[in-house]
């Protein structure tokens, strides 16, 4: 079995600046992914600038009961995605979540929830999501791809990386399953491997990268 060499893990201070200013976040995740998304938003700073679109593998039954468990942690609000609704800019922060059973996907600055077929036997996908927000953002995005089961969200995070986004993983010693953080590894698709606990800080600090880069 051929073994998998990962990237060093990042810690908030080593991690290096974007070469342009993020203007959002894509993130995802799957089995311990609510757990981990939790722990993420409690330690994001007030002043954290960017909007996160979000994808987990929820029943409609579990989705209203995680976003008001979010509501209670964030320090910006937490909702689901609106069909055809603009995306929020820099400086709106906020967490929008696709809804259960159905694809969430960026085109033409606005926000789509769509029913096409599942990817990965998963509707809503992480990888419909990060592949659109490459297409729609570039290297303005941030992929960050939590613990899952399977092998969701890889390509899309690999498609991200290939338009100079940054792109982050969860490392396997936080990860509930560490499957789905793996196959974008192999894919050569993570460009940082951080621990639960540092996701937070690194975002922050991505995010005042973005303040720092906007127009007078």
């Amino acid at each position: 079995m051929t073994s998998l060499t990962l990237p060093r893990p990042s810690r908030p201070p080593l991690l290096p600046a974007p070469a342009r200013a993020p203007r959002a976040v894509v993130m995802g995740g799957s089995t311990g992914g609510p757990t981990a998304v939790r722990q993420l938003i409690r330690g994001l700073p007030r002043d954290f600038s960017l909007p996160i679109f979000l994808v987990l593998h929820l029943s409609e039954s579990f989705e209203n009961t995680l976003i008001e468990l979010l509501g209670k942690d964030a320090p910006f609000p937490v909702r689901q995605a609106v069909d055809g609704e603009p995306l929020p800019p820099v400086g709106l922060p906020q967490v929008v979540m696709a809804r259960a059973n159905r694809h969430l996907r960026m085109h033409s600055g606005r926000l789509w929830l769509t029913d096409e077929p599942e990817r990965h036997s998963c509707r809503p996908s992480v990888d419909v999501l990060f592949e659109s927000a490459a297409q729609q953002l570039g290297p303005y995005a941030i992929g960050c791809l939590l613990t899952g089961m399977g092998r969701d969200g890889a390509q899309g995070l690999q498609a991200l990386q290939k338009v100079g986004a940054t792109t982050l993983a969860q490392d396997e010693a936080s990860s509930a399953v560490f499957g789905m953080p793996c196959e974008a590894i192999r894919l050569g698709a993570v460009q940082h491997v951080v621990g639960l606990q540092d996701l937070p800080g690194c975002l922050a600090a991505l995010a005042r990268t973005a303040v720092k880069g906007r127009p007078a």
